[in-house]
């Protein structure tokens, strides 16, 4: 049985997991451990997060019945939550209209007023001409955010030289000033300010061209395309990204957009337009999509050149193909540690598409400016100091272990200055190995239980949770050993890591009959066998179900 610690433990540790079907698993078995246990302390905690997930992974609809349950105890915690929730009903039809009103009565009533989120319900119900705006006393959203906010109100009720006047891009965040820029650029074309429009492409398109959740945004440069004369540019981004998943809002934009290149997008974008509009109580949805197809081109056209970014590369005889995505192209350089050439221009690659990476991309960037991109000294060892240490300890690890620690420890207090916890993490689980395989698996424990950050990587997280869970078992706590194993496999889950995710169900099978779990032990086994049908995973079934019987 899960302690109430151990809950907490877990509640937290789903901070670091990527948004998606991995975090909301983990979530909704925490809340249901967290009720089970009757924990009251714990209930506001899991479900606040479990809402967040289901707005930020995807599952807008499903924030509710969590969200409902906890709006009466003024949580400050619930505040961006409301955000969250006004843009989802934006988002998705699933979410309804009177319920969100409601919650965002009662979001003021605890908050005060939210500004911010009204303008979204009005933008996207249609009701928006008469709304003067100001911005929230208190929001999660930031500064540039909030711009970008306004600027889409004005540019949807036609005051256009107010919004381009609005414009700045003196901050920066994860989506701004591309999303601004994303919706400047065609504004800017029918000013006849065409460098502008230009720039506001390919820095808006290099943003978010890899990112499935700005489907939106990306319906913004197909339209762009088709109405400067760029069909052929259109019809590429059509092909390129018309099969990704996103939102119902996104899709139907995107949708949108390609009918005016692609006549057979026209149903698809009116098809989720009628389910909005059910919804809604209107035909807004519907109208927009029919006024989009007939509005008239802009009055020039206008030379995109190489904003599509090319995907070939000559290197003397050889044609280089480039990946598709930025996180592709960042795999590729750090697996050409051998080729210096190549690993260079997929950082050159990689710095042309994403010019400013932020979060886990950006310490990998940083991390690969040493070791991967060919920088480095005359001896051939990487110039900058942390990944220096690092590749040192990996170069020693078998010749002198123990000279490796040393190396590994170095690079650990380098990368943690420069906030690159990816590579920190990596260079905390070489030395925790080996110390384990040294003999002093107590320090190996201890060095392990300090890796609380790890750059929300989720095969990095999973092998740090992994073997965290292995080392706990040995030391024989066998509950906090079952609790890292199982977030291990939601990470590995996330990180689409079929093979460590069989055999991470199959050590939890066996942890699980140790610890007279058999019923645990058995569901376990059977995740094991699905996933890989080895010996190893059906003898643990068989055993599982006998003792289980």
């Amino acid at each position: 049985m899960d302690t109430e610690e151990q809950l907490w433990r877990q509640i937290r540790v789903t901070d670091r997991m990527w948004e998606g079907p991995g975090q909301i698993a983990a979530l909704e078995k925490v809340t249901r451990r967290v009720d089970a246990l009757g924990l009251s302390a714990h209930r506001n905690e899991a479900r606040v997060r479990l809402a967040t997930a289901y707005l930020l992974g995807g599952e807008p609809a499903k924030a509710f019945e969590p969200l409902s349950l906890c709006l009466d105890s003024g949580d400050p915690e619930l505040r961006p939550v409301f955000d969250y929730l006004a843009e989802a009903f934006a988002e998705d039809p699933r979410v309804p209209l009177a319920d969100t009103l409601a919650a965002l009565d009662d979001g003021e009533r605890l908050f005060g007023p939210m500004p911010d989120n009204r303008l979204i319900i009005a933008s996207h119900l249609g009701t928006e001409a008469d709304v003067r705006y100001e911005a929230p006393a208190e929001s999660s959203r930031c500064g540039q955010c909030d711009t970008g906010l306004r600027i889409d109100h004005l540019l949807r009720i036609g005051r256009i030289d107010d919004a381009v006047e609005l414009f700045s891009d003196d901050d920066h965040c994860s989506r701004q000033p591309h999303a601004m820029l994303a919706a400047l650029m065609l504004p800017f074309a029918r000013a006849g300010r065409l460098d502008d429009a230009v720039e506001a492409f390919w820095r808006s398109y290099s943003a978010f061209w890899t990112e499935s959740a700005e489907l939106g945004s990306l319906a913004r440069h197909v339209e762009f395309c088709a109405y400067t004369g760029n069909h052929a540019s259109a019809r590429k981004l059509v092909d390129r990204h018309g099969g990704w998943r996103s939102t119902p809002s996104g899709t139907m934009a995107f949708h949108a957009a390609a009918a005016l290149v692609t006549e057979s997008h026209t149903s698809l974008a009116l098809e989720i337009a009628a389910r909005f509009d059910a919804r809604n109580g209107n035909s807004v949805q519907s109208e927009r999509i029919r006024a989009l197809l007939a509005a008239a081109p802009a009055p020039v056209s206008v030379d995109l050149g190489s904003a599509l970014l090319p995907g070939t590369r000559q290197i003397g005889s050889r044609l280089v193909i480039y990946p598709t995505t930025v996180e592709e192209l960042a795999s590729q350089a750090e697996r050409g540690e051998d080729d210096p050439e190549l690993a260079a221009i997929m950082w050159e690659r990689f710095d042309e598409l994403l010019p400013n990476p932020e979060g886990e991309l950006l310490a990998r960037r940083l991390a690969g400016s040493g070791v991967l991109a060919g920088a480095g000294d005359r001896s051939g060892s990487p110039t900058d100091p942390a990944a220096r240490a690092f590749r040192r300890a990996a170069l020693s690890l078998e010749e002198d272990p123990l000279r490796a620690l040393t190396f590994a420890r170095e690079a650990i207090d380098l990368f943690l200055p420069k906030f690159d916890y990816v590579n920190a993490a990596r260079a905390r689980l070489m030395a925790v190995w080996i110390l384990a395989f040294t003999g002093e698996p107590k320090a190996a424990l201890d060095l392990i239980g300090e890796c609380d950050i790890t750059g929300g990587n989720p095969e990095v997280q999973a092998e740090v949770l992994y073997t965290h869970g292995k080392l706990s078992q040995a030391f024989g706590d066998l509950d906090e050993a079952a609790f890292r194993l199982l977030m291990a496999a939601e990470s590995f889950e996330s990180a689409e890591n079929a093979d460590a995710l069989g055999w991470t169900r199959a050590d939890l099978a066996e942890l699980f009959l140790t610890m007279n779990r058999f019923e645990d032990a058995a569901d376990a086994a059977e995740e094991a066998v699905r996933l890989a049908p080895t010996a190893r995973a059906l003898a643990l079934r068989d055993r599982a179900y006998l003792l289980r019987a």
